[in-house]
């Protein structure tokens, strides 16, 4: 079975994981909303990856028309029930983010990719999607790409289990993080970590402008759980610092998620 296979099994079992994981107040959708916020006004998004739906949910409410693709069967049924106890209007559709010419799609004003880069084991891959997304991208629009960083597998360890590191297989995912080189393999399922210096060149040869890149937890991903249990007086003070630090790729090692914004 291909990594494409096993992720697709994955989500297909359990939509809700990622709907939950993102439930309530979180450090990185609380970012990345303020992020999207700055550079983002009302008009057509195309979320490609789009998982369960927490970023179209939330854009379909401030007023954006929102089309929504995933690969897994089980993420398109949970969006359109979620959408319809909603009552808002997201169009959502299966398919593989690599191709999706099957599909009645239009040009949008931004396209977000926040789901596929995270599984995609070959740069080829991770390529044919951006390049794929591209096309129904207006001339001037914004993609909003995530990724998994390199350091999120170590920030998971010093948030929840620091002991569990020393069961770690082999240690080949720690040998990457010592030798800063963007990892592939099995974690929560089959996943992508990416060395963040990676991230610009890669864009740079797919025609596209850097707008920002920032982490998407901010400078909290090595207390997220411990941060995010604290008062609203807490969270707002990190959230703040977080929010002026972001951009700084010093500290995107501090972030588990890391997310680049071109124009087209």
């Amino acid at each position: 079975m291909s990594e494409v296979e096993k992720v697709k099994a994955f989500y297909d079992y359990n939509p809700e994981i990622e709907w939950n994981r993102l439930e309530g107040f979180h450090f990185e959708f609380e970012i990345t909303k303020r992020m999207m916020q700055k550079f983002m006004n009302p008009g057509k998004v195309l979320d490609i990856g789009c998982g369960p739906g927490r970023y179209s949910t939330y854009l379909a409410k401030e007023g954006f028309d929102v089309t929504a693709v995933d690969l897994s069967d089980g993420n398109v049924e949970f969006v359109k029930k979620k959408t319809k106890e909603l009552k808002l209007d997201v169009k959502c559709y299966q398919a593989d983010a690599r191709d999706l010419s099957s599909l009645p799609l239009e040009l949008y004003d931004y396209v977000l990719v926040m789901g596929p880069m995270y599984h995609l084991f070959s740069e080829e891959d991770r390529k044919k999607v951006i390049v794929e997304a591209r096309k129904y991208l207006k001339p001037g629009g914004l993609i909003f790409v995530s990724f998994i960083g390199l350091h999120a597998g170590l920030n998971y360890y010093l948030d929840e289990c620091p002991e569990e590191l020393i069961n770690e297989d082999d240690y080949i995912y720690l040998d990457a993080l010592i030798e800063n080189k963007t990892w592939s393999g099995t974690a929560f399922t089959e996943a992508t970590f990416i060395e963040p210096d990676d991230i610009k060149p890669f864009f740079d040869t797919l025609e596209f402008e850097k707008v920002s890149i920032f982490g998407q937890e901010g400078v909290t991903a090595t207390r997220l759980s411990f941060l995010e249990a604290q008062s609203e007086e807490v969270r707002n003070l990190y959230l703040e610092l977080s929010l002026k630090m972001c951009e700084n790729p010093k500290y995107f090692i501090y972030s588990s998620h890391i997310m680049y914004i071109g124009k087209k």
